[in-house]
């Protein structure tokens, strides 16, 4: 474990009630799943990634520890059949607010983030069949809190982040797993931090909102990669400025926008969701959540029967239900808001829920298992 500054890490936690409504809509219970404690990782972690391996079992990577001054090295493996955990050799470089993205070889790569005091440009590859990472070329830029996705080709996008002086960069590469070396290309029309990026069906990538100053302004701003040309393109505006929001495609090709805050860190937090359609290049409303919330980028997900379930960010789990059109409220829930949480949608449709921290900053090692409810 190595010390960080938490103040790198968190960028302001937000107290206030959001701009957008204080009471939640009422709604039905979701009394088809259950949340159900399974136990607990061997070091508690947010700001981690957690990814699915071909075995079926869930790789958990890095993180920050105790109030979030602690960085992690340290990694370990959720196997879902016997509903425990199996620490594996560290990485060779401690990481927290990384990002990992599973291979088409089945592989993982591992990149950025923080480390001790500094911004890495490390990038590691994970093989599940000898447990270990290996050090291949290190990114054309050192960065944390990048969005990491994988392209049709197999290739990865990386964009933005920040600099170990907590400036937003607009800067993107790409990583070509086959050669293990990064490329730069065009930049961004913007600087973003705090964004989300997820690709969309025809293989291009939707990039939305962040953070685009050290002390300053949240973007409203969208803009699309093309693999084809290698550059981005300005697309519509959300009707609201997001930072640490969550981006999840759907069945239908829409993209559902949901939660984040705009500029904090007294500012508020949003319940507002909004839907990105690529046929027209614009966002409409989205029905609210039930809940308002932050800091859940890897906190919802596209479940097996269309629908998303959305955790991380408040106590209450809720799924939007595609036939009504409406967030359902699970009749359990977790202990607490576990912020900067992760799930993971493992093989047999249920949810893995792990870490975060609360509104302390208080880092959580718990382990949940969402039974969802088969549609």
């Amino acid at each position: 474990m190595k010390r960080i500054r938490s103040r790198m890490l968190l960028l302001g936690l937000i107290l206030a009630t959001s701009a957008c409504g204080a009471q939640p809509a009422a709604s039905r219970a979701d009394g088809s799943a259950q949340v159900v404690r399974i136990g607990e990782m061997a070091v508690p972690r947010a700001a981690h990634q957690a990814t699915r391996l071909p075995s079926g079992k869930v790789l958990v990577t890095g993180g920050c520890s105790g109030h979030c001054d602690l960085s992690l090295d340290e990694v370990e493996v959720f196997d879902p059949a016997s509903g425990g955990f199996r620490s594996l050799p560290p990485m060779a470089v401690s990481r927290n607010s990384h990002a990992a993205v599973a291979l088409e070889d089945g592989r993982v790569l591992v990149l950025g983030g923080w480390s001790d005091r500094e911004v890495t440009a490390s990038v590691e590859l994970f093989d599940e069949a000898s447990g270990r990472f290996s050090s291949i070329a290190n990114l054309a830029q050192a960065r944390a809190v990048p969005m990491a996705v994988r392209l049709a080709d197999g290739r990865v996008l990386v964009t933005g982040g920040q600099t170990a002086d907590m400036v937003p960069l607009d800067s993107a590469e790409i990583i070509d797993p086959a050669t293990g070396r990064s490329t730069t290309i065009a930049s961004m029309g913007s600087p973003r931090l705090a964004h989300a990026a997820v690709a969309l069906g025809d293989g291009r990538v939707l990039i939305t909102g962040g953070i685009h100053a050290r002390r300053g302004e949240v973007l409203r701003s969208a803009e699309i990669f093309d693999p084809e040309t290698g550059t981005f393109e300005p697309t519509g505006d959300m009707a609201f400025p997001r930072q640490k929001h969550a981006a999840v495609r759907l069945v239908d090709g829409r993209v559902m926008i949901l939660g984040g805050s705009d500029a904090g860190p007294r500012s508020g937090r949003y319940r507002s969701t909004e839907l990105f359609d690529p046929a027209t290049g614009r966002f409409s409303s989205g029905p609210d959540m039930l809940s308002q919330r932050y800091k859940l980028t890897a906190g919802a997900l596209l479940l097996p029967s269309g629908d998303v379930l959305v955790l991380a960010g408040a106590a209450q789990v809720e799924r939007f239900d595609t036939a009504i059109g409406r967030f359902l409220a699970l009749t359990s829930e977790l202990d607490g808001p576990h912020e900067l949480a992760t799930a993971t949608l493992l093989d047999d449709g249920d949810v893995l829920v792990l870490g975060g921290y609360d509104e302390q900053i208080e880092t959580s090692s718990s382990a949940w298992r969402i039974r969802v409810g088969r549609h």
